[in-house]
């Protein structure tokens, strides 16, 4: 391979620490393999496969390192046999540490458990079990500080709690201790909270106000460049009054000198600001301008102005003492925090238990000894020749201290290899500290430091694409705004040739406006719209096929949808797109608790455990168990103003209908929480689904199999929360609510391969290193997350605790400056983030990019964005600052670029000058009006179809003779191909199967004993029925690395609900059964051709065949039958493609010899596996060289 001149560069940099800058599709993954590969084959350097150090971001990110290098070493083996050095380094690579920084932490433990008083047979905890467990350490350690009688804890709890319980103490506390765990040193951050509170001396020289005053004169001066603007556009205009009272408000600003400014002369100078009243202006044409553009532009300015006024009028001292006032508070919820960690502390190491964060902070206290590196940090230096982080971006500030005292502290001859983009650094809420990188980048471009390298050019987009995204950053981000400058370094350099073809991005803007549909529903089908015109629209956008390198139609497959989170309507996407016949998946990791059957299911648990909750109690009365409309839950809330179950049960007293309805409700809650009395709450759950036969429901609504499975999985966690010890619905229903606060949402069942060829929902943090063809970014008007900064209490690193003052007296509150500044560095952070989001999202695309926002008034929209100020080549900072949305950055941007000129003549208005250099968008407004025409054509393609297969029948209305005439000569009329009617047009592939095979055979597939039991439900299931252990192992086929031990791999699979606990238990016992098949040669083939990226496991099919291979015994005119199957196994193995089947049949119990049972596999399934065959040669148009049946029963292959 052909390297850049940069890539060579970070390939052979050595002898200090050295910070690659990889922008998105600049090949960064290979260049770390080829360092790395290149160092371990050169004899003359230090470093070993068993003495280097590489940190990924994620377990599958360190396999594919790993397996990477392997091939890369193994490929120097062929060519040089005899070199018994490099069959070392590929010996020893099994050894070497290439693993995420969690894991890194556990080996260190695991090796050095002594120096903590560990137990050696720790574990670690699922989360499920931690949340028990700090809610029974909590509660003990509350109940001991009630029983203290102390005032100082009563204060605390009289403040932050209210007659809800001790909830929001509870979170308080968990709030802060958590937090604190975030950083290298909690205890360090506890006893800085309490010195924040405490002040001294004169105000003027207390840093922390000094800093809030210069925040606040920074938004002053804003504010003023703006009313002197206006002030002077007055004057110009000839309103000289209303000028001169603009200019003589603000004038005691005139002399403030930001250098020097202390809070004394900024109160002073903001207490005489006087806005005196404006003259007013008469309504006539001749002063269109003042009352359209001067006076509201003199309004927005003076509003800024005083609000930023209002906190520089208090006093420095009132400042201060409203944060002494809370020390106390402070004091005592530290102390509180404290003694519930040693609690919490002790109670995971009785029960042997570790969590995430106890990984990091049990390797920091190994390592560290004060502030040095500890003997034992010393000898993992002396080990590793290199330390290797990739993803540094994303590194937060106990993991820097980590590699800090494991890899070589001089820069400037270090031996530490960071790579990242600082661009994509998009984990803040998993504390990633951007700041870090940052710092390394401007450092090291000094001398006496590390090595800086950038690598800029892209080989993954095409070049329009890179040169659109290139036009918009280049206006947004900047060190204000963005924290990192796109400067030509950062900018996206086109690295790989496409053939010429229009490819613009585009931005899309909906038209919010409609009687009928949401904004969402809106924007859906314009999303939808847009798809159907790529790929069945009359001009289908080409792509470049990964294996030809030629120009194709685009498909399905081949685009993305990008959303920002999954809580953003995807289900609803799913079903617009569903609506216009568009195939469409969605990963589903975190939206366990949004999909709709568990919201249900939960709301109906909530309930049985106390009914007196209103939104669990309309939720459920909405929901399919109980059928109530909304008209229903009205009349029923007018019975009462009470509780809404009160007014239930009010209705329930009268004798219509809706009352029967609601008695029916309150017998069956009754008769729950009854039941849940005696029983288990796993049993309860089924007694539920028994009740409603809402999993029956579940399961016929669109994607049923995977809303059962997330029941079952609902089901299946009860069970497991009680073999853990728990008991309780109460404390149930809270471990539920507890991971959706923490953020720790489970997985939702999947019921669709990644394969198919459908489009993909992913958010923009799932996608985050992937690369998509078409890549469409929705969604972009929706107004950024502001949760954080909307919180009552929040932490803060630099500034400590956002405490409200609370008069105890008159049970008022009033936010201190510190929360003031808290918020205002959160929303700072919130907007570099979310900008950095959106750079991810938009270098996903390789060759099309489509940006699709909604706004309510496009013409009114398109003006102010029209207008935003750019201060040289970037939009003005404030603009930026305050955006309220991605469109608010994109648009602005977008439409100061020469090609707008065209869009913006549809609103009638002007192209502004002096634009940057030409663009290479495209723009575009989708109303509704447009979308009905989409919609429209869908219909006539139905009824086309209807009308292709039946004979149409016209009913007029008024001429009941011809109406008699047609109906009789509709039913007399015979079908032609009457037989093709009973011979299914769509089967599979084993119904085929059994058609085809000997009578005998066919009878007794078909006819079974009457005796034979039903299948119990699998929520009753304790073991697996044989077909059921068939279908578990098929899976595990399906999901098994190869490469990685066996046995961990299937505790994964438990644990992200892929296995059920019972099918887990079938697993385990067949470890062998999958180990033999593994080791022997064919396993060893498939897994050389998986690891080469040359095989196919559960690849689905659909066929057609001639009707008379399904039912020979009859004639047929050309009809055919749709055939569907899943093939286990396709695979290369560098001489021909081979099809593999795995089966589970126990055949040697049946037979006289291993032959015999052979032979009856073979009679079983050669037709089967024929078609399978037929089926790959015509849809691949490749041969298939072998076909094999594996036998677990035989653990053999078969060769057919």
């Amino acid at each position: 391979m052909k390297w850049t001149n940069d890539q060579q560069a970070a390939i052979d940099a050595r002898g200090s620490h050295v910070l690659v800058s990889a922008a998105a599709g600049s090949g960064k993954t290979a260049v770390l393999v080829e360092r790395l590969a290149s160092r371990l084959l050169d004899e003359n350097d230090d470093l070993t496969a068993d003495r280097m150090l590489v940190v990924t971001f994620t377990n599958a990110a360190a396999a594919e390192m790993k397996r990477r290098i392997a091939k890369a070493l193994d490929g120097a083996l062929r060519d040089d046999p005899d070199n018994d050095y490099i069959r070392r380094q590929r010996q020893m690579l099994n050894r070497a540490l290439i693993t995420t920084i969690h894991s890194f932490c556990l080996e260190v433990i695991r090796e050095n458990y002594y120096l903590l008083d560990l137990d050696p047979a720790f574990k670690i905890a699922e989360e499920r079990d931690l949340v028990l467990l700090q809610d029974d350490v909590l509660e003990e350690v509350l109940e001991d500080e009630y029983g203290k009688q102390d005032r100082a804890f009563f204060a605390l709890v009289d403040a932050y709690t209210s007659d809800r319980g001790d909830s929001e103490i509870e979170e308080l506390i968990l709030g802060l201790y958590h937090y604190a765990r975030t950083l290298p040193d909690p205890e360090a951050y506890l006893d800085e909270l309490t010195a924040l509170y405490r002040f001294e001396g004169d105000p003027d020289e207390e840093p922390l106000l000094i800093e809030f005053g210069r925040i606040l004169f920074t938004d002053i001066e804003r504010a003023l460049r703006q009313l002197r603007r206006v002030g002077i556009e007055l004057r110009l205009a000839g309103y000289e009054a209303q000028a001169e009272n603009v200019l003589t408000a603000i004038a005691p600003f005139d002399q403030v000198e930001a250098e020097s400014l202390t809070w004394s002369e900024l109160e002073t100078a903001a207490r005489a600001v006087k806005f005196g009243s404006m003259k007013p202006v008469k309504r006539q044409d001749e002063h269109h301008i003042y009352h359209t553009v001067l006076k509201p532009a003199y309004d927005q300015a003076k509003k800024k102005f005083s609000d930023a006024l209002g906190q520089a009028s208090v006093s420095g001292a009132d400042h201060l003492e409203a944060l002494v006032s809370q020390r106390p508070l402070v004091e005592t919820l530290v102390r509180t925090v404290r003694t519930f960690a040693t609690a919490y502390e002790q109670a995971k190491r009785d029960r042997a238990f570790v969590d995430f964060s106890d990984l990091e902070h049990y390797a920091l206290a190994i390592l560290r000894e004060g502030e040095a590196p500890s003997a034992v940090a010393s000898l993992y230096k002396q080990r590793f020749a290199e330390v290797l982080v990739d993803e540094y971006q994303d590194t937060n500030e106990i993991q820097e201290t980590i590699i800090g005292l494991v890899s070589n502290e001089a820069e400037h001859s270090g031996n530490l290899f960071m790579v990242g983009d600082i661009k994509q650094s998009i984990y803040r809420f998993r504390h990633a500290e951007p700041r870090l990188f940052i710092d390394k980048a401007t450092r090291f471009k000094q001398p006496d430091s590390g090595q800086r390298i950038d690598l800029s050019q892209n080989f993954r987009s095409r070049a329009e694409v890179l040169h659109g995204i290139n036009d918009l950053f280049v206006q947004l981000m900047d060190e204000e705004v963005g924290e990192i400058e796109y400067d030509e370094a950062a900018r996206l350099v086109p690295g790989r040739e496409y053939e010429a073809l229009e490819a613009n991005p585009e931005l899309i803007l909906v038209n919010g406006q409609s009687r009928d549909l949401s904004k969402q529903e809106l924007e859906g089908r314009a999303i939808a719209t847009r798809i159907l015109e790529l790929v069945s629209g009359e001009e289908p956008f080409k792509v470049t096929d990964d294996e030809t390198g030629m120009l194709r139609s685009c498909e399905y497959r081949d685009i993305v949808i990008l959303v920002r989170s999954k809580k953003e309507r995807v289900e609803q996407l799913m079903d617009i797109l569903t609506q216009y016949n568009i195939p469409a998946y969605t990963d589903s990791d975190g939206g366990y608790f949004q999909a709709t059957e568990i919201r249900m299911m939960l709301a109906v648990l909530k309930l049985i455990d106390n009914p007196l909750q209103d939104i669990p109690l309309a939720g459920a009365l909405r929901s399919p168990m109980f059928g109530f409309t909304d008209e229903d839950l009205a009349k029923i809330r007018l019975e009462s103003e009470d509780s809404f179950f009160d007014a239930l049960k009010m209705k329930a007293d009268e004798e219509d209908d809706l009352g029967l309805k609601c008695g029916t409700v309150l017998d069956q809650l009754s008769a729950w929480r009854t039941f849940a009395r005696n029983h288990s709450l796993s049993e309860l759950i089924q007694q539920v689904f028994n009740d409603t036969g809402f999993y029956d429901f579940a399961g016929g609504l669109p994607g049923g199999k995977g809303r059962q499975e997330n029941l079952k999985a609902l089901y299946d966690r009860a069970l497991s929360y009680e073999r853990s010890g728990y008991r309780g619905l109460y404390r149930f229903l809270r471990v539920m609510d507890r991971l959706q606060d923490n953020g720790e949402d489970l997985s939702e069942a999947r019921s669709l391969g990644e394969e198919e060829n459908v489009v993909r929902i992913m958010t923009v943090h799932k996608s985050k290193g992937l690369e998509f063809p078409v890549t469409i970014v929705a969604q972009l008007g929706k107004q950024f997350n502001k949760r954080d900064q909307m919180q009552r209490v929040i932490f803060h690193k630099q500034y400590g605790i956002s405490l409200d003052a609370i008069d105890v007296v008159t049970r008022t509150r009033t936010e201190t400056f510190v929360k003031e500044m808290i918020r205002r560095d959160l929303d700072r952070t919130m907007k570099a983030e979310e900008m950095r989001v959106l750079y991810v999202a938009l270098t996903r695309a390789k060759e099309k990019l489509i940006l699709v926002g909604t706004v309510a008034d496009p013409a009114k929209q398109v003006n102010d964005w029209l207008h935003v100020e750019q201060t040289g080549a970037t939009l003005a900072a404030d603009a930026r600052r305050e955006a309220k949305t991605y469109l608010d950055w994109v648009a602005p941007a977008l439409l100061k670029l020469e090609g707008s000129a065209p869009f913006l003549e549809q609103f009638g208005l002007p192209a502004l000058s002096g634009t940057p250099e030409a663009a290479r968008w495209t723009y575009r407004v989708i109303g509704e009006e447009d979308l009905a025409e989409v919609a429209t054509l869908q219909e006539m393609m139905a009824q086309l179809h209807h009308v292709k297969h039946f004979e149409a029948i016209d009913f007029p209305v008024k001429r009941e003779a011809a109406v008699t005439e047609t109906v009789r000569r509709a039913f007399d009329y015979i079908y032609p191909a009457q037989v093709a009617t009973e011979t299914a047009a769509k089967q599979t592939v084993t119904e085929l199967k059994r058609a085809l095979q000997l009578e005998q055979a066919a009878f007794e597939e078909t006819f079974r004993p009457t005796d034979t039991p039903y299948r119990e439900p699998k929520w009753k299931q304790t073991r697996q029925t044989g077909a059921e252990r068939g279908t578990t192992l098929h899976l595990l086929f399906q999901l098994i690395d190869p490469n990685e031990p066996i046995a961990p791999q299937i505790d994964r699979f438990e644990n992200h609900n892929m296995l059920s606990p019972v099918e887990a238990e079938t697993a385990r016992l067949a470890i062998p059964d999958l180990e033999t098949f593994f080791d022997a040669p064919v396993g060893q083939a498939l897994a050389e051709a998986l690891r080469a990226g040359r095989a196919w496991r559960e690849l689905p099919f659909t066929y057609t065949v001639p009707a008379e291979r399904v039912n020979p015994n009859e004639t047929f005119t050309d009809e055919r039958v749709l055939i569907q199957g899943i093939i286990d196994c396709l695979y290369d193995n560098g001489e021909m493609y081979v099809l593999l089947d795995y089966k589970s049949d126990s055949v040697l119990s049946m037979s006289a010899s291993r032959e015999a049972a052979a032979h009856m596999l073979v009679d079983r399934y050669a037709v089967q596996l024929s078609l399978y065959r037929e089926a790959i040669e015509s849809i691949w148009g490749i041969t298939v060289g072998q076909t094999l049946i594996y036998s677990l029963d035989l653990q053999d292959v078969v060769v057919l």
